[in-house]
């Protein structure tokens, strides 16, 4: 992890039974609570705050690890939508979060944030079967 980071930072490399892959330059892992079926984080390696600080090539190579785990979610839980977000308020580190939208999540059409979410915290095997199902599709 970069040495930059700050505790707050640190919180977004979640620990080894999440990750689902080492990308070109992040790490992808399952997002904790699962109320929205197959949602990940893709976590920036190094230590930034702000797309316009990661040059050019960076920028795109993120983009596409985005893309790629994205794409792997669409194939292994057929949503209806994929919604992105990249706030960075609450963990001051680039990261994604790619969130499968499904007619029956609960708010759907609406943002995800318009309501609490459940915290639906998935038991270990529950968990490995759904990074399996994104990792089997990762292209």
């Amino acid at each position: 992890m970069d040495p930059r980071c700050s505790e707050a930072c640190r919180e977004v490399f979640l620990p080894e039974d999440h990750r689902i892959a080492e990308l070109s330059v992040s790490t992808a892992a399952l997002f904790p609570d699962q109320t929205f079926r197959g949602r990940c984080l893709v976590t920036l390696r190094e230590h930034y705050t702000e797309l316009f600080q990661l040059t050019p090539a960076m920028r795109i190579a993120f983009s596409e690890d985005v893309t790629r785990i994205a794409a792997a979610v669409s194939r292994a839980f057929s949503p209806i939508k994929i919604n992105y977000a990249l706030l960075g308020n609450l963990v001051p580190h680039m990261h994604w979060h790619v969130i499968p939208r499904y007619r029956e999540d609960g708010v759907y059409p609406k943002p995800i944030w318009v309501s609490e979410p459940s915290g639906t915290l998935l038991p270990p095997g529950e968990r490995g079967t759904l990074i399996a199902a994104v990792r089997r599709h990762l292209r």
